[in-house]
């Protein structure tokens, strides 16, 4: 191939644009990687108070991405990104003025490859936007990953980005007087896939969140269309239905992020490189939509608006094409890029010594209830790590092969937690849990029969440290489950975080536990025919903070995502009691205002976890409950009325069996809901 070099004598001017254009390459691509490995390389230097003092500062800092940022003026104003505009060059187009007396959400098409000219116009000063839309303060959204990085985090909220999480994009829209404009690229990292030259397909069919958004916040809508986005990067083709393009889906359903195979141009020669060419972008504001304000907008009404707002983003490409080189033919697609996952069986290779070798004797009893329990307490806070190291670990000596292979079925398997997962019976049936069982000893409490024909929704209470009952009677038959509810299959919900970690998710799913999100329930609930129970620690990680012997307390007042889930899928509720579930630890319980209560409550944020027993198992009456896809507030309220009294009379007649006292009540706390149970609602 031949090199086609740079001429020496280029003027200092474009030799500045180019160096303006790299070091921004550079902070796309590399920045956020060097900064993390520099992060932990000062520790084991002489330097290593810089880590520790920002790492405190990272601490009480953790919020404010979600607070609308830090933007810093100077930095948006620096002349370095003057020059990058002038390299391609790059100009915003303003079509009408926008009230600053409101908040505005602009969606950003299309994504492109490094998303240029968003972040030119809407990060910097360099394009004139505070001139052009006097009074708006604009926020980028991006990948909430990337405020993970320190010191990276920082440089990224002075240019005025924030993450693209709900909450994070609400807080400015929050503003009663107006003058905000958040800024989304709708088709997200997957429509990068699709940024081709010459191309105009933007992933808008499906995405009706930051529709949805908007009419919460009676935020106006504004389509933005960049012209010539998809034009400064050529990329390697990738068709759907390619090993490639199946490849990068699939990576990016894994990471969040999309890997288009891009290239352009180099820093000295026009042959090769990750540098963009000099080719023109066009942003060009459209007419805003105005929006009421609706707090629970309908199905219908969502569906209204997001069609008017493709009505009007068609219209405000059509109108403007021709001025920037589009043939007046060219029409603009709207797909929806639906991912299809596949999923795989394969049975787990764990393996257990046959029950037959092991003595019988009392002593030798008591010592394997307690090895079967430490095995249990080891695998739930350390497996998921530990495999992970050994995986990295691996890559890194002659078994790399294995390493490779273990990836590439990972991949192949990626969506299988969320298809019911694959549970063995053979797991389950494992000797070990039975001896896990009468460590405590657990035992499950039948009190009404679940007929096979029926889906339904176990709220199970309390969380305790470990969720030890909820464990045993729901991922194991050590309590005989499926004999005492002949035809019912349980899976139990838990953090989605640990199906991520190798070996560690195939070790849960033979358990037949899943992950606590949407996906994974609706799955169950919907396609998975009948004689489906799936438990819900209803009260989560915050619960297990107020947990302690002789507390019984639960975290269920602001708790109604799972209700509503079941009038959504038309399965009954059913409350479960564990009686002794806070007795298995005992745990310092600081007051409320400390500042140890208040670093449990950040890192269980952080983290999705509390870092901080159980005799019987008691079951209440089933709640029947009717199918309804769009249940109003005032029902989901009913029915979560029902289900807490019907939770409280469980309780109250069987405590004095598990040794309460007739006198004890169950206390219920308000507790802010987590984000898993926001993703159940949405």
């Amino acid at each position: 191939m031949k090199i086609d070099f740079a001429p020496v004598d280029v003027p200092l001017q474009r030799r500045l644009q180019t160096a303006a254009v790299v070091q921004w390459v550079f902070s796309f691509l590399g920045l956020a990687p060097t900064c993390i490995i520099l992060f932990f390389y000062l520790l084991f230097t002489r330097f290593w108070l810089i880590s520790v003092l920002y790492a405190i500062w990272w601490y009480y800092d953790f919020d404010t991405p979600a607070r609308g940022g830090r933007r810093v003026a100077v930095l948006r104003g620096l002349k370095v990104w003057e020059y990058m505009r002038d390299y391609f060059p790059i100009k915003l187009v303003k079509t009408v003025d926008l009230d600053p007396r409101h908040n505005y959400i602009l969606g950003f098409h299309p994504h492109g490859v490094l998303v240029a000219g968003a972040f030119t116009n809407f990060c910097t000063c360099a394009t004139g936007f505070p001139q052009l839309f006097p009074g708006l303060t604009s926020y980028l959204l991006m990948l909430p990953l990337w405020f993970r990085a320190p010191f990276f985090r920082d440089y990224i909220m002075c240019a005025g980005l924030i993450p693209s999480d709900k909450e994070s994009a609400s807080f400015p829209l929050r503003k009663k007087k107006g003058g905000s404009a958040v800024v989304i690229a709708v088709g997200g990292a997957p429509e990068a896939l699709d940024a081709h030259p010459g191309t105009f397909n933007v992933l808008l069919a499906n995405k009706k969140g930051f529709i949805k958004m908007a009419m919460e916040h009676g935020a106006h809508l504004v389509p933005v269309f960049s012209f010539g986005e998809n034009e400064v990067y050529d990329q390697v083709e990738n068709p759907r239905g390619t090993w490639l393009r199946w490849t990068q889906d699939r990576l990016q359903s894994i990471m969040g992020i999309s890997l288009p195979l891009f290239h352009a141009r180099g820093i000295f020669q026009y042959s090769f490189g990750l540098m963009p060419y000099r080719r023109p972008i066009y942003t060009v504001v459209g007419r805003p939509i105005k929006v009421e304000k609706k707090e629970k907008p309908t199905s219908e009404e969502l569906n209204a608006l997001h069609q008017l707002y493709m009505d009007e983003l068609s219209s405000l490409f059509d109108e403007h094409k021709g001025n920037y080189g589009v043939d007046k033919d060219t029409i603009l697609a709207a797909y929806s890029g639906v991912l299809k996952g596949t999923g795989s069986s394969i049975l787990s290779s764990l393996q257990d010594l046959p029950s037959a070798l092991w003595p019988c004797s009392s002593r030798m009893e008591k010592h394997l209830q307690v090895i079967s329990v430490l095995q249990w307490v080891i695998s739930f806070l350390a497996m998921g790590i530990a495999c992970t190291l050994l995986l990295i670990y691996m890559f890194c000596t002659d078994c790399w092969l294995i390493a490779a292979l273990y990836t590439t079925w990972l991949i192949v398997d990626w969506n299988t937690p969320k298809q019911g997962g694959r549970r063995s019976s053979w797991v389950r049936n494992w000797t070990v849990w039975t001896y896990f069982r009468d460590y405590f000893p657990i035992r499950l409490i039948k009190t009404h029969d679940l007929l096979p024909n029926r889906n339904y929704i176990l709220g199970y209470h309390p969380h305790g440290i470990f969720c030890f009952g909820a464990f045993c009677n729901f991922g194991t038959e050590a309590t005989g489950f499926s004999k005492k509810f002949p035809g019912i299959k349980p899976s139990l919900a838990t953090l989605a975080g640990n199906f991520r970690l190798p070996v560690l998710r195939d070790y849960l799913m033979s358990g037949g536990i899943c992950p606590v999100n949407r996906h994974s329930i609706d799955y169950l609930l919907s396609c998975n025919g009948t004689g489906n129970a799936v438990v819900i620690v209803v009260g989560g990680a915050a619960e297990s903070l107020h947990c302690a012997p002789g507390m019984n307390s639960v975290t269920l007042k602001n708790r109604k995502g799972f209700v509503k889930l079941a009038l959504q899928k038309g399965s009954d509720l059913v409350p479960v009691y564990s009686f002794g579930e806070n007795d298995a630890y005992k745990q310092v319980i600081f007051e409320e205002g400390t500042c140890w209560k208040a670093l449990q409550k950040r890192l269980q944020k952080m983290l999705g976890f509390a870092p901080c027993l159980f005799y019987g198992s008691a079951w209440g009456i089933p709640i029947t409950v009717p199918k309804i896809e769009h249940p109003t507030v005032e029902m989901v309220d009913l029915y979560h009325e029902m289900y807490v009294r019907s939770l409280q009379c469980l309780f109250d007649k069987y405590k004095t069996r598990f040794g309460l006292k007739e006198s004890d009540i169950l206390h219920i706390h308000l507790e802010q809901q987590l984000e898993s149970w926001g993703q159940l609602e949405n």
